[in-house]
């Protein structure tokens, strides 16, 4: 039996909405679990420390939600909004918007969450640096979300894309722009993450040289997130310009 065009987008939209929320938690799950475990173990090992690791853990963890938060807002727009896409375009650019926002929230989600577990373990060895740890990274994390940002924008843009084709060309080059920001976005959202977890330890250890490793880690970070950028702009050129 024929299903009808309209039931397709229809369910396009729903798969995309469990997509982006199912594959959007993982990473974040995964990343406040590291930073939950390790202050477990920094308590263990400085207890006169715990409140400050508990301060840290907390707010690092509040960060490590970002990009399911992202997931979760695309997921309503997916299942609530009055998007204009229709025919099988329309549905392609459903799916679309689900890969990207759901791979590409897995990444930022672990990186964070890596950050978040440095950060604890350097208040635990140094509590008199927590707030320098925390500043380092919180502003790690921000950096290592970039890419879930990039994918939050390619997710939106595919979700109200206009687009009422039914040619396969259209079709795959909406979905190729999803899976182009979902995949570009992992590794550059871990990369930036290892970057901060090895940034505020650092800091733990030697508070003095903040300003050299603070300049050190961005600039990393900025090379491991070229990758996520180069997604973006092909995601983009595949959307408007091809």
């Amino acid at each position: 039996m024929a299903v009808p065009v309209e039931s397709v987008v229809t369910l396009s939209a729903y798969v995309g909405a469990g997509f982006a929320m199912g594959m959007g938690a993982i990473g974040a799950g995964i990343g406040i679990g590291i930073g939950g475990a390790e202050a477990s173990r920094s308590a263990a090992r400085q207890p006169t420390a715990y409140n400050a690791i508990f301060k840290t853990m907390l707010i690092g963890q509040a960060v490590t939600e970002t990009a399911a938060i992202f997931a979760l807002l695309v997921a309503f727009a997916l299942l609530f909004a009055p998007l204009p896409g229709q025919g099988l375009s329309g549905a392609a650019a459903r799916l679309g918007a689900g890969f990207a926002m759901g791979f590409g929230a897995m990444g930022p989600g672990i990186g964070a969450g890596l950050a978040n577990a440095m950060a604890c373990r350097g208040v635990a060895r140094r509590p008199d640096t927590g707030n320098d740890v925390t500043i380092m990274m919180l502003v790690g994390q921000s950096v290592a979300q970039s890419s879930g940002v990039f994918a939050l924008v390619i997710a939106l843009l595919l979700a109200f894309e206009p687009s009422v084709s039914s040619d396969i060309v259209a079709v795959c080059k909406l979905l190729g722009a999803g899976l182009c920001m979902g995949f570009g976005a992992i590794g550059a959202g871990l990369g930036c993450g290892t970057a901060a977890m090895y940034a505020t330890f650092g800091v733990a250890c030697n508070v003095n040289q903040r300003p050299a490793i603070l300049r050190t880690m961005l600039i990393g970070q900025a090379v491991a997130q070229s990758p996520g950028t180069f997604a973006l702009v092909i995601a983009i050129m595949l959307i408007f310009a091809v």
